[in-house]
């Protein structure tokens, strides 16, 4: 009798539970059949919202131009084709327009900051490595930021930070120099010129001297890896969801280097806050120098910054904002340093009558080394270094998305974007000269 009573306790137990995985089961698959129906009618939304611009060749109604992602950056091709805009689609999931010609660019520019919002496509992927910082805010706390950002980058700031570029700058062309006389003739001047914008950029940051060029340094390598990091999961269209990311080797491989360079950082600001704090109490030196008369960093700048209620920054925003300057400068410069040059190369008179000018300008020093006031006495060189920015621009693109819909020329709209992956401006600057 006992044994006939465990076993109908353990046949109704296997009944219950088996009743739980069927509601469970059926519980998923309904979410599942809702969220694809959901997605489905908003694609065909945005796909008739947005059929007044012109369209790449596309796989099939659903696929898109999944798998052309590179395509999309390609902006020559595109502008040679579709002349002022067109749009794309990466599956069900990303609706966006990418606009050419300064027409058209112009209403989406002068659209007010309550409207405009910055996309979670470029963006959200940054937010593990530079949290809410400048780069990524919108609306008030971005007005914010950026006032008590300001004084950082004020031109008697920026004077001091010359003698740090021409030291920097002389060790890179130590490095080559030594490449010559061991019988390089040919470099990739790249990897060189952004180790050397690294090095500028800690010192001018953290008054830190890395010496990254001339040895391996831990958080400029990872400063390089997550930046390629980045690039690489934005052409991969199931990367963007974090729950499959974070389990790759590569998502796997960025909290890595993210630890190095946040733990770095987080100890440069928490130092540099005591030792500001400390010097308040003791009012011994009032100028927040932390060794005798050290010109100020951007750390230093930010951290004593204050708004008009005289709150300030808090650490976790100052490191932010510190990842946000080395990450935004450092690549950016690089590229648009190589470009001039080889722009310059390919111009060899023009290459010369640069050299010429700054030779010039230096005949009589006993050190050739261009100071502050120089940067005004270089007019062509100035030319040159902009047309090249204009056929070369460092960011080659800005993302939006809007919460309203946006009319361009030709009677064209952009809908709003409701979500997070639809409605999406893509913004080149390209050459119409």
């Amino acid at each position: 009798m006992h044994f006939l009573h465990g076993a109908l306790s353990l046949a109704f137990s296997f009944t219950s539970l088996s009743g739980i995985l069927v509601v469970v089961t059926t519980g998923l698959i309904a979410a599942v059949v809702v969220w694809t129906v959901k997605l489905l009618l908003r694609h065909a939304y945005y796909t008739h919202r947005l059929s007044c611009f012109s369209m790449p060749p596309v796989h099939s109604w659903l696929v898109g131009h999944l798998g052309q992602v590179g395509r999309v950056l390609q902006v020559d091709e595109l502008v040679k084709t579709y002349k002022h805009s067109c749009s794309w689609f990466f599956g069900p999931f990303y609706h966006l327009v990418r606009i050419f010609h300064p027409d058209y660019v112009k209403p989406l520019l002068m659209a007010p900051g309550n409207i405009t919002v910055k996309d979670d496509l470029v963006y959200n992927h940054l937010r593990p490595w530079l949290g809410h910082s400048l780069l990524i805010s919108n609306g008030k706390e971005w007005a914010r930021k950026r006032r008590l950002l300001t004084p950082a980058f004020h031109f008697d700031i920026l004077k001091n930070y010359i003698t740090t570029f021409n030291t920097s700058t002389n060790t890179m062309h130590e490095k080559w120099r030594s490449m010559l006389t061991d019988g390089k003739t040919n470099i990739e001047m790249f990897n060189d010129v952004t180790l050397m914008t690294l090095d500028s950029l800690l010192k001018c940051a953290f008054s830190y001297n890395s010496n990254c060029q001339e040895s391996t340094s831990e958080y400029v390598s990872a400063i390089v890896e997550l930046s390629d990091l980045i690039l690489n999961r934005r052409l991969r269209i199931w990367h963007h969801w974090d729950w499959i990311y974070w389990r790759t080797q590569q998502g796997r491989r960025f909290k890595k280097a993210l630890s190095i360079v946040h733990r770095f950082t987080r100890e440069v600001v928490q130092k540099r806050r005591t030792i500001i704090n400390h010097q308040r109490m003791t009012e011994s030196q009032p100028d927040l120098s932390t060794a005798g008369q050290r010109r100020k960093d951007f750390v230093d700048i930010i951290l004593s910054s204050k708004d008009e209620d005289g709150q300030g920054l808090t650490n976790e925003e100052v490191e932010a904002e510190a990842n946000t300057f080395m990450f935004a400068g450092h690549d950016t410069t690089a590229s648009a340093i190589c470009w001039t040059l080889y722009n310059l190369a390919h111009h060899d008179h023009y290459q010369e009558k640069c050299r010429q000018e700054v030779m010039d300008l230096l005949q009589g020093r006993d050190e050739h080394e261009i100071e502050w006031e120089d940067l005004s006495n270089l007019p062509f060189t100035t030319m040159c270094i902009r047309e090249s920015l204009r056929l070369h621009s460092p960011v080659q693109a800005v993302t939006r998305k809007y919460t309203q819909d946006m009319l361009l020329p030709g009677n064209r709209t952009v809908p709003k974007g409701e979500t997070k992956d639809h409605g999406l401006i893509f913004m080149s600057f390209t050459d119409f000269g």
